[in-house]
């Protein structure tokens, strides 16, 4: 019986130790991602600011809302 337990103790940290490195590597590419969006996001947003400025129009976080 022991060795039953022990042969079912290493299954189990197997199993554990191979869910741990699939989260491992889907959280790395997730953040590969993001770093991703957030470099296409700084770069829309600075694409929007040059076209706001050769309109002459204010930024947008200077305007007012529509509503006011």
């Amino acid at each position: 019986m022991p060795d039953d337990r022990l042969t079912e103790l290493e299954i189990a940290l197997a199993h554990a130790e191979r869910t741990v490195e699939e989260l491992s590597d889907l959280v790395r590419e997730q953040a590969d991602r993001i770093g991703l969006l957030e470099r296409r996001m700084a770069a829309l947003a600075g694409r929007i600011g040059a076209i706001e400025e050769g309109a002459g129009a204010a930024p947008a976080a200077d305007r007012r809302p529509p509503h006011w």
